[in-house]
């Protein structure tokens, strides 16, 4: 069995929208990891990677040049409360 890999550089999709989407789903997996790391309250471990995950994508998205004010002030917002939870898990 074979399986097919679908190069995610042979695209033909110069759209400038397209990349903003990306800043918006990175911002929106941030916001999806604070809560399931607000949810994991009785799992440190569980609770300090999805706070890591938050991290990680607020901060691509502060380092995404494509980024609207609103997305950033979000991203800061995120990136805070990643940081509370990473220092008191």
């Amino acid at each position: 069995m074979t399986t097919q890999i679908t190069d995610p550089w042979a695209t033909t999709d110069h759209d400038p929208t397209s990349i903003a989407s990306v800043t918006a789903a990175t911002l929106e997996e941030a916001r999806a990891d604070i809560h399931a790391a607000n949810a994991a309250i009785d799992d440190p471990h569980r609770r300090k990677q999805y706070a890591l995950s938050a991290r990680d994508n607020a901060v691509t998205v502060l380092l995404a040049g494509d980024a609207s004010p609103d997305e950033l002030r979000h991203a800061e917002h995120y990136l805070a409360d990643a940081e509370a939870i990473i220092a008191n898990p």
